[in-house]
């Protein structure tokens, strides 16, 4: 049964557009059971959301995932299955284990899934020309104990707005609820390690990568520094008239629990990966039916990362997650 949302009951597939001024026009595509995908007025698909159902005879990956992800000139700036890390796949979030069960990598004996139970709702976002939002219900499943079982259950909404600049700005919001008493982990850092939650693996085409923290740090290896916020930069391509570059800047809630979280990431040529790491330091306990709540602002960026603008978009995340705090 297809949920309430933007597109009428019975289509397979579906086409909509929000927003009337140039700039803050989206076109969002669903095919129905495999992707959904936004598109600007320019006609760059600028974000493709994946997604696997329990029935699915061949999943393409056991999460959920955002690839490509691409500027507003069309070039992508994500990676999906690199070679060196195959279970990289552009934009995506989970723990690394869940009750020891691995739902990172995706070349173990037993591999957790997040299987969504039925295709995502898109809404318009109201009072906000040429924003929606998607909304799922996801069940973190695995066969540890032989048959599939349920660990966590999660309701995933997921706000996408396009900037009249060329900004993307994605608001991703998790809010999960353990079906038995859970702990999430990771592999303790010693030269690798600690990473967990949500990350952006970054094109090869990326050059002159480099990783800006909060308070002004360019580093190329962050190993769980806290800082409010940080990001990923590079150049796509140079020529005569214009540099082209593209930033992912990650901006957690204060509402997490472990915020400000711990950053984590590598810049190099050969592969660029980044993002917060709230399971850096140490695991997290959780009891059967205690809802965790997560929740990041990304902005993907045509540009490199300006301070003052990326602090601009951190106030008003703080003061819209404060104001709908319970």
């Amino acid at each position: 049964m297809q949920p309430a949302g933007l597109f009428p009951a019975g289509l397979n597939a579906g086409v909509a557009v929000l927003g009337s001024e140039p700039g803050n026009m989206i076109k969002i595509l669903h095919a129905w059971g495999k992707h959904l995908s936004i598109t600007d007025d320019n006609g760059v698909e600028r974000l493709r959301y994946h997604y696997q159902l329990a029935e699915d005879a061949a999943p393409s990956a056991p999460k959920p995932f955002c690839h490509p992800i691409r500027t507003p000139e069309g070039r992508e700036i994500t990676a999906e299955s690199p070679s060196d890390h195959a279970w990289h796949r552009g934009l995506w979030m989970t723990w690394k284990f869940v009750n020891g069960v691995n739902y990172w990598e995706e070349n173990q004996e037993v591999v957790g899934r997040q299987v969504t139970l039925q295709p995502p709702t898109l809404q318009a976002v109201p009072g906000e020309a040429g924003a929606v939002c998607w909304i799922s219900e996801i069940a973190w499943r695995d066969r540890k104990d032989g048959a599939e079982q349920t660990r966590l259950t999660e309701r995933r909404t997921i706000t996408c707005r396009l900037v009249a600049d060329g900004a993307m700005v994605l608001d991703w919001i998790s809010e999960q609820t353990p079906q038995e008493a859970v702990i999430l982990d990771r592999a303790p850092f010693t030269t690798w390690g600690g990473y967990s939650g949500l990350v952006a693996r970054m094109t090869q085409a990326l050059q002159e990568q480099e990783i800006v923290l909060a308070d002004g740090t360019r580093t190329s290896r962050p190993t769980g520094q806290r800082h409010a916020w940080g990001g990923i930069e590079g150049q796509l391509e140079a020529n005569q008239d214009h540099c082209h570059c593209a930033a992912f800047v990650f901006l957690p809630s204060p509402r997490n629990r472990r915020y400000p979280e711990p950053m984590y990431g590598n810049a190099n040529r050969s592969g660029s990966f980044f993002g917060p790491a709230p399971l850096f330091e140490s695991p997290l306990s959780l009891e059967n039916g205690e809802v965790l709540r997560h929740a990041c602002r990304v902005l993907i960026l045509p540009r490199r990362i300006d301070a003052d603008e990326v602090d601009g978009y951190h106030r008003d995340w703080q003061a819209s997650e404060t104001a709908n705090a319970v």
